[in-house]
């Protein structure tokens, strides 16, 4: 639990900085090209994005699970649903007219981008729909979860960033603006997905209690083996 706390810590001091140093740099030092395509706000988005995913893929593993066995199925799934929704954000982020690959150009910015989407939500949502009343019982005892309430915040900075994205507001720096949202919108799921672990084996065990003792032994049997390999170095 304390490595889940700290690394969740890190993130949003990390967040926070971010958002402090591009503000001054955009609109004290007017560098406006950092949130242009192919610069810098985008690079970082992309890689707090890939981070997502791979976080969302790590747990995935049946053995990440063998606390809720029974109900372990529809977790791994959620799982691979935040790495998918990653990767397609990616692919949205993602830049690359200038590169004059046509083929590549197809897959992200043409009707490729669309077969793509197709193919991987399609089956991921009909699998999820076979889980339904599952999923109907973890929003319950989830919807306050740090997992839930990182992805609303999430979803509050996304759809504030399309407010300027799609025009709606247009001030000064407007473009920037839209780009830190996003940014920061990202730091969520990022958020979310290092919760996601803890908090899904709380929503589905049937004993809280039981669930946090073996999380909490988990924890405690990682860092002592952990000590002991840096005892043998």
């Amino acid at each position: 639990m304390k490595t889940s706390l700290t690394s969740r810590y890190f993130v949003l001091f990390v967040m926070l900085v971010l958002t402090t140093a591009f503000s001054i740099q955009v609109i004290h030092y007017d560098q406006a090209y950092l949130y242009d395509e192919n610069q810098l706000m985008e690079h970082v988005q992309l890689l707090i994005l890939l981070l997502v995913g791979i976080v969302f893929w790590l747990t995935t593993g049946e053995k990440n699970w063998d606390i809720v066995k029974s109900s372990s199925a529809s977790v791994i799934l959620l799982a691979y649903l935040g790495a998918a929704l990653s990767f397609s954000f990616i692919l949205r982020e993602m830049s690359i007219k200038k590169s004059h690959i046509d083929w590549l150009i197809f897959f992200v910015d043409g009707q490729g981008f669309k077969i793509i989407m197709a193919m991987v939500w399609v089956p991921l949502l009909y699998k999820a729909y076979q889980f339904k009343s599952e999923y109907i019982e973890i929003v319950k005892k989830a919807i306050l979860s740090p997992t839930a309430l990182f992805l609303m915040a999430a979803v509050a900075f996304l759809a504030a960033g399309g407010l300027f994205d799609k025009e709606i507001i247009v001030v000064e720096y407007f473009r920037f603006y839209e780009e830190v949202l996003e940014m920061n919108g990202y730091g969520f799921m990022l958020l979310a997905a290092l919760s996601f672990h803890r908090d899904m084996v709380l929503a589905v065990c049937d004993c809280e209690k039981s669930a946090r003792r073996d999380l909490e032994s988990n924890e405690v049997e990682k860092h002592a083996l952990e000590h002991a390999l840096d005892n043998r170095i």
